[in-house]
């Protein structure tokens, strides 16, 4: 996967995450941005270390 897919796979997922968690303080925006890069670390782990390979 190249890393303008994971990152739409990324924001896919944590849309998802955003619309069932609600973290309590924290704008929408926010917690979608962290949920983003939740998914990006955790699709890096199990990818291997894919995600990071062409920066």
């Amino acid at each position: 996967m190249n890393d303008n897919m994971n990152q739409m796979l990324a924001r896919e997922l944590a849309t998802k995450i955003n619309k069932m968690v609600n973290i309590p303080l924290i704008r929408e925006e926010d917690e979608q941005i962290i949920f983003e890069l939740i998914v990006l670390i955790l699709l890096d782990f199990v990818l291997g270390g894919m995600l990071w390979d062409e920066i």
